[in-house]
């Protein structure tokens, strides 16, 4: 049985990340950048490396906003492209589409930690950033886990977030829902300032 934990280490890509979002994300760089926090978070949880969890959830969606959200070219051509610019290893353009299991799940499938958490936690961020939206305050101290809950339910509410996606937490990371929104909330609280939340 193969170490779920064992991963190349991307840690000297993280000045180029910052450097990517900047000149690459725009309407994304809060989610990429809330994804990249939640991930160094389960790395601390799982015992992962906490700059290479990382760099990767800083850059899953990073060809997002070039495509204009066109699902069929995301994680594609765009995405070699801006990672080849960094000399990122080809390791990492495969976790990352590892995410897009609905495209590249035959060729990339979860069989990391990094991946499996990257799968459940891109969602997550969505959600948590669209719940504070709807606070009065627009503020993510003012979110908590009951409230993140309650709108996980409501399918109209940020009707495009994959919430089986979310769940699937306790299948494939074995922590409890409450726990994994915990955790991801906590880490997005802790960059409130920066994602402007």
């Amino acid at each position: 049985m193969t170490n779920l934990l064992q991963h190349a280490d991307y840690s000297h890509l993280l000045p180029a990340a910052h450097s990517l979002l900047e000149e690459h994300a725009d309407k994304t760089k809060e989610h990429l950048i809330a994804t990249g926090s939640a991930m160094e978070a389960l790395a601390k949880k799982f015992g992962g490396h906490n700059e290479t969890w990382k760099v990767a959830g800083m850059l899953h969606d990073l060809d997002w906003d070039k495509l204009e959200k066109d699902a069929e070219e995301h994680c594609g051509k765009t995405l070699e492209e801006l990672l080849a610019s960094v000399e990122a290893p080809e390791e990492l353009l495969a976790d990352i589409r590892a995410h897009y299991q609905e495209k590249y799940g035959a060729e990339h499938p979860l069989d990391s930690m990094l991946r499996k958490c990257l799968y459940c936690v891109d969602e997550l961020t969505g959600l948590i950033i669209a719940v504070a939206l709807v606070r009065p305050s627009k503020k993510l101290e003012d979110v908590q886990v009951k409230s993140v809950k309650k709108k996980l339910k409501e399918k109209a509410f940020a009707a495009q977030i994959n919430r089986d996606q979310i769940r699937k937490c306790e299948e494939l990371i074995g922590i409890p829902l409450d726990e994994f929104i915990e955790i991801t909330l906590e880490a997005m609280k802790g960059i409130s300032e920066e994602i402007g939340l």
